[in-house]
């Protein structure tokens, strides 16, 4: 293993004394390689080989090892990202769905008495120019 994500994810699931399943080690690789926010029905679509519950329960436990963190609802269905060095929110388009990064201005460690972490996350929607040009605003 090269790819210095996937050995953050490791050694992240082996520092909290977590086993390296084999199904957790394929959601690792597959979120490593994945660039932007996926859903955990897109991630079963790409590996077909894993249970539904292996599955699901891996991501509850890489979202609460603080590895990826839930970004946006979309279609009733919870999507994730992997966290990254850059903290940054999303513009969705309503109509095709296009996610654009948002560069984030607030403290990434920021601080608020009683609490000891703090996320936030913040979704901006509206229309990409592209679909701008073929709806009509109502």
């Amino acid at each position: 293993m090269k790819n210095l994500k996937i050995n953050w994810i490791v050694d992240t699931l082996q520092k909290s004394e977590y086993k390296l399943t084999v199904s957790r080690l394929k959601i690792a690789k597959w979120i490593d390689n994945h660039a932007g926010i996926f859903s955990v029905s897109e991630l079963q679509k790409k590996l077909p080989c894993l249970d539904k519950v292996s599955v699901y329960r891996t991501i509850d436990l890489l979202a609460s090892l603080d590895v990826i963190h839930p970004v946006l609802i979309q279609h009733g269905e919870q999507h994730y990202e992997m966290h990254t060095k850059s903290h940054h929110h999303h513009a969705v388009c309503e109509f095709c769905e296009m996610t654009k990064c948002i560069k984030c201005t607030i403290a990434k460690n920021k601080s608020v008495r009683g609490f000891r972490t703090i996320h936030h996350t913040l979704v901006l929607t509206g229309i990409c120019t592209k679909c701008a040009g073929s709806h009509i605003a109502v």
